[in-house]
């Protein structure tokens, strides 16, 4: 892995050595640019996000280049149904946009908001309390969670793509399992206004059928959620493994990490869920 991260690094610094011209993309091509962020996900955390900060200093020397890389990356980043997603390289590519000495203060304001919105339960933080109702008309609060790994799923009833993923969870025998052994708990959260597009919505009888009554959430600003569905999966003490995730596939396989492996710490857990 250190082989790899200082090959990384002298190939981004061979960009420097490329200079814009003719108004190329530091000579190399947009594909390339991406293939590079595509490496970084492949390596723990804390490389990952040295390699793109040490990335986008080198572009810097070119105010083109660097506006180039930003705008073609971070619709990449903070995309949940993109193979790139990844929401902690899409936060350190907006702090260093937002510091940079490139853009205007008019050029940061885009980048402020975003990143002030990414920052909301952001992965290994403590989650964001959510108040919701169920059917019989009970209140409950999400991080009440008795000790066990909880998944998140954020749906709207009115929403086709929420309703095969929810076929597709009721599905999953590895999640519903998972459930039945007290592992793990899933809480259907519909943080939408109608109430009675919900009334009429069923979910798998292991997963709790909640709606966000209060609007906490559209109208308080707790959560930042790009689009639905998409889930969170949280720790045992309510830390935030995983965030914003599209893809069911991708939660089961880290359904079945985390509680493959021998580590209870979440920030470790946190890190393992990285290189998805």
């Amino acid at each position: 892995m250190k082989k790899l991260i200082i090959s990384l690094i002298i190939a981004v610094s061979a960009l420097a050595q490329a200079t814009a011209q003719q108004g190329q993309f530091f000579g190399v091509s947009p594909d390339k640019f991406m293939a590079l962020l595509g490496q970084t996900q492949k390596m723990p955390r804390e490389n990952a996000v040295l390699i793109i900060k040490q990335t986008m200093e080198v572009l810097s020397t070119d105010p083109k280049s660097y506006r180039k890389g930003l705008d073609l990356a971070l619709p990449h980043l903070s995309d949940p149904t993109d193979s790139l997603h990844n929401e902690d390289l899409y936060i350190t590519l907006l702090e260093h946009a937002t510091k940079s000495y490139v853009l205007s203060s008019s050029e940061k304001a885009r980048p402020q908001a975003l990143l002030e919105s990414a920052l909301k339960n952001r992965v290994g933080s403590q989650c964001n309390d959510i108040d919701y109702v169920t059917l019989d008309g009970t209140q409950h609060n999400l991080l009440n969670n008795d000790n066990c790994f909880t998944l998140v799923y954020f749906n709207d009833p009115d929403c086709d793509a929420c309703a095969k993923v929810k076929e597709n969870l009721g599905n999953s025998p590895f999640i519903k399992q998972a459930v039945e052994t007290g592992q793990l708990r899933v809480v259907a959260i519909n943080p939408m206004a109608n109430e009675k597009l919900w009334k009429k919505t069923t979910m798998p009888s292991w997963v709790v059928n909640g709606w966000n009554k209060s609007q906490s959430i559209n109208e308080g600003g707790s959560f930042d959620l790009p689009t639905l569905p998409v889930f969170f999966l949280l720790g045992r003490d309510n830390t935030v493994l995983l965030k914003n995730e599209a893809s069911l596939k991708r939660i089961e396989k880290a359904v079945t990490m985390v509680m493959a492996s021998s580590q209870s710490d979440s920030k470790t857990l946190a890190n393992l869920l990285f290189m998805k």
